[in-house]
């Protein structure tokens, strides 16, 4: 399962919700029929709606009509099968074939771990544990992300000046 939303609030009395997406494809909610959400177990949700605002989704499922039906989901993740992950273009990666890549420089010397990537409307930032146990920003732009290597499982990376202080 791989991980698209976050379901932020019931929106409205009706029994829709609003989701925040961390796709940067909001339109692929459009060709989803069915999603996962991720509370204390997995459960299947048909969609019967979709509708959407800049980043947010809003969903309605099937069968589910009132707001204190799905108040139980706020704060839980959407999930989707890899068969419903979008294609992607060229420089372009997945989250999660990402995290656990090591990050090197240059000189192929290890600056850290990839643990976590932090979306914003920007840039992403790449929030790295480093070998001391320090975590280190990186932003994910292309005068730093040099190249992403995901067969090594290696990022490498042009260190700005003041980063590593």
């Amino acid at each position: 399962m791989y991980l698209i939303g976050h379901i932020l609030k019931p929106q409205g009395i009706k029994g829709e919700i609003k989701v925040e997406s961390v796709s940067p494809d909001t339109a692929r909610f459009y060709r989803l029929n069915e999603i996962f959400v991720q509370c204390e177990k997995l459960e299947t949700y048909l969609i019967e709606a979709v509708r959407i605002s800049g980043r947010f989704v809003f969903l309605k499922f099937s069968g589910v009509n009132t707001r204190n039906e799905v108040e139980r989901l706020r704060g839980c993740e959407v999930l989707i099968r890899e068969d419903d992950l979008i294609d992607l273009r060229d420089n372009e990666y997945f989250i999660h074939d990402l995290i656990g890549c090591r990050v090197v420089d240059e000189n192929d010397d290890t600056i850290g771990e990839l643990k976590e990537v932090m979306q914003n409307p920007s840039n992403d930032i790449y929030i790295l544990i480093a070998p001391d146990g320090r975590e280190i920003l990186v932003p994910a732009i292309r005068d730093v992300v040099r190249e992403i290597d995901l067969k090594s499982k290696k990022i490498y990376i042009r260190i700005p000046e003041g980063l590593l202080d």
